[in-house]
């Protein structure tokens, strides 16, 4: 049997096409992060069960200070590679955006024996913060966390690669 060019052009795309590809729209000239530090750590784990509880926010109210159109990029941007991860109790999923002069770290934790599994609240609840917190305009986000029963979701602006 003998393939053509483009047949065997195709079935090389096909082979070779990436199984996950992530698009965040972007308005013109709105920045976009250098590079990208993730990770997952364990404390233990358990059986999934659901998270409940009444959603509290804290703000940080100090350090390093950011737009609010970068931060929603990058929370846009890890939910929708996170969304469907476990999370057990003690385990923090965690990524740190670089955008060259301040960095954006957001992480969901399990806490209280909660286990559960990150769904499309992911957006919301790590907007929470930013939205909640230094109410005066779209500038100078300090970020914060809020925390329920069973988890703790963080989104923090820092500089120079640390979380203040």
């Amino acid at each position: 049997m003998k393939l053509s060019i483009s047949a065997l052009v195709a079935v090389a795309m096909a082979i070779a096409a990436p199984t996950y590809a992530a698009v965040v729209a972007r308005a013109e000239g709105e920045l976009k992060w250098l590079s990208i530090e993730q990770g997952i750590t364990y404390e233990n784990s358990t059986a999934l069960v659901p998270r409940a509880g009444t959603e509290v926010v804290t703000c940080y109210n100090f350090g390093t200070k950011a737009d609010r159109s970068p931060i929603v990029s990058v929370i846009d941007d890890w939910c929708g590679q996170v969304i469907g991860t476990s999370v057990s109790n003690g385990q923090t999923v965690w990524a740190r955006y670089n955008y060259g002069t301040f960095t954006v770290l957001v992480s969901a934790q399990a806490i209280n024996g909660g286990n559960w599994v990150i769904d499309g609240n992911c957006n919301r609840l790590l907007r929470l913060p930013v939205d909640g917190c230094n109410t005066g305009g779209v500038n100078g986000k300090q970020g914060g966390y809020e925390t329920d029963l069973y988890g703790q979701w963080r989104t923090d602006p820092g500089s120079n690669g640390s979380d203040v």
